[in-house]
């Protein structure tokens, strides 16, 4: 059996791309930052203020385990970003800790304007 791919239209490729730019072509700034938190588990909101976040920011955040030292690892527990909102001088990220007994977290921030 065979398929055909017909030619995408104009509009089918707008609607695809609506809102797309060229990565480095529009970013005018970009900021790195870390925080290290306390023990957490299961679904937690973790806010991190910082004047430069806006509502239009292109925010990237990870999480990892950190030792008694702040040194980041990879444990046995499974540590997941889910959903990262941000808002005026605010990133708020939604991270699961799917572990028994709390862990301690560093959130890595990322933000593009």
């Amino acid at each position: 059996m065979s398929t055909t791919n017909a030619p995408e239209t104009n509009a089918e490729v707008a609607a695809r791309t609506d809102g797309l730019a060229v990565a480095g072509g529009n970013v005018a700034d970009l900021w790195r930052g870390w925080v290290v938190w306390g023990a957490y588990r299961g679904w937690v909101n973790f806010p991190v203020t910082w004047n430069v976040i806006n509502p239009n920011s292109t925010v990237i955040v990870t999480a990892s385990e950190v030792d008694a030292n702040g040194v980041r690892f990879i444990g046995a527990a499974p540590i997941t970003v889910a959903g990262i909102a941000p808002g005026s001088g605010i990133v708020t990220a939604k991270i699961n800790i799917a572990w028994d007994t709390p862990l301690r977290i560093r959130t890595d921030v990322t933000v593009l304007n």
